[in-house]
């Protein structure tokens, strides 16, 4: 299944762009790049070559860029607040089992 607004935050997030639009600590705001990795409760984002920076799902809104071959025709972004991603991404992705048999 490709990757969509609607399901976006079912799939895996590491290699999409991503930018942090809101946080609860004000010097994560603003942050944009890839994402390198990550946790149950953290989003690891590439900000330049080597350097990286890890932001907690929690208390952050970020906005996902979605890649243009990703099912939808021109270049997408998505919000997503940071607490639907809190999971373990090994079981996050496994909910989208649950989506197609609706």
């Amino acid at each position: 299944m490709d990757i969509s607004p609607q399901n976006l935050i079912y799939h895996e997030l590491i290699g999409l762009m991503v930018e942090v639009v809101d946080s609860t600590n004000q010097y994560l705001a603003g942050i944009n790049g890839k994402v390198v990795d990550e946790t149950r409760n953290i989003l690891v984002i590439e900000v330049e070559d080597m350097y990286e920076k890890q932001v907690p799902k929690k208390g952050s809104t970020f906005v996902f860029h979605l890649p243009v071959g990703s099912g939808c025709s021109p270049a997408t972004s998505v919000e997503v607040g940071g607490t639907l991603l809190l999971s373990q991404p090994e079981n996050r992705t496994k909910n989208i089992r649950k989506l197609r048999m609706r």
